[in-house]
């Protein structure tokens, strides 16, 4: 497998850099709107509503996460750990309390929740890339352990004829 060109890496990352910033944003826009505009009250109704138990500590952690998490995306801390939070409460919502209006948004659906799932499954899979804290932090010892364990394979290039 032929190695990745620089620029197709930078590409990469800045693409997914722009990504992660605009799942930030909607995440932490979402958990203002939620905690300042419908206000918390309001939250704590519609779980109630929904009939789960502690409606409270539900909309809070949702509040909580979705605030929380999406600064931690923004700066690209606890990447997957953010994404997957953020895909299994997406994933709840749809299956406890958006399944029945169907898919379209219009009419109560799941297709946002969706989204916001498979972004997060997106982020599980590729971190922070290379713009993040999490690189900084930890893909350094990553970039190590996976040097180590090729440098004991010898691998020729397509058409050498060294053995």
């Amino acid at each position: 497998m032929p190695a990745r060109s620089t620029a197709s890496t930078a590409t990469q990352s800045l693409l997914l850099l722009i990504a992660r910033l605009g799942f930030a944003g909607i995440l932490v826009g979402r958990a203002w709107f939620r905690w300042q505009v419908e206000g918390m009250a309001s939250q704590f109704a519609r779980v109630a509503e929904a009939g789960l138990p502690q409606p409270e500590l539900i909309a809070w952690g949702t509040v909580l996460l979705e605030g929380i998490g999406g600064v931690l995306l923004a700066l690209g801390f606890l990447t997957r750990l953010v994404a997957t939070l953020v895909a299994v409460e997406n994933i709840l919502i749809i299956v406890l309390l958006r399944w029945s209006a169907g898919l379209h948004l219009n009419d109560g659906g799941f297709e946002y929740n969706v989204a916001l799932a498979c972004l997060g499954v997106v982020f599980l899979a590729v971190g922070a890339a290379y713009a993040g804290i999490d690189t900084l932090l930890f893909g350094r010892r990553r970039r190590a352990r996976q040097a180590e364990s090729s440098a004991d394979l010898y691998q020729p290039k397509l058409g050498s004829t060294q053995v």
